[in-house]
């Protein structure tokens, strides 16, 4: 189910007529997500750019205790906003934050929230600085990334 694109999943249960149908939906949904984590996909995306663990703990602006937890798998339910930064530390394009969201079970970033607007405009400009975001933010009346 992993190669298989939104649509197609959507055609799949949309032809799912009792719940044996959808109990093998839902076990090979679970198969797929069981082998997808957060901590894997960071480090595969680190792994990619060539980012150093501890630059991209400090880039985050998060507490570092509590980021490399989220980084080594520790704390797989953070928070959206956390996310958020160790995306932005991750020198990570909106689809690859998009992805870090959606694998996380956070929503995904919203063009019609003005928010999420910011983050999208900094990734598309590839001005990864947390910092600099919060100060957009903050300038908005918005919540920074903490």
């Amino acid at each position: 189910m992993a190669d298989r694109s939104t649509d197609d999943l959507y055609r799949i249960l949309n032809q799912v007529q009792n719940v044996e149908e959808l109990n093998e939906y839902l076990a090979e949904l679970r198969k797929d997500t069981a082998s997808v984590s957060l901590s894997n996909y960071l480090n595969y995306i680190m792994h990619a750019k060539k980012l150093a663990l501890h630059d991209v703990v400090t880039a985050s602006g998060l507490e570092q205790h509590y980021a490399y937890q989220i980084i080594n798998g520790k704390k797989p339910n953070p928070s959206r906003v956390k996310v958020l930064a160790l995306c932005i530390a991750c020198h990570m394009t909106v689809a690859e934050t998009q992805h870090a969201l959606a694998i996380s079970q956070n929503g995904v970033l919203y063009p019609r929230s003005s928010f999420d607007a910011i983050i999208i405009f900094h990734l598309n400009q590839e001005h990864w600085s947390v910092y600099g975001i919060n100060e957009q933010l903050h300038l908005e009346g918005l919540p920074i990334l903490e």
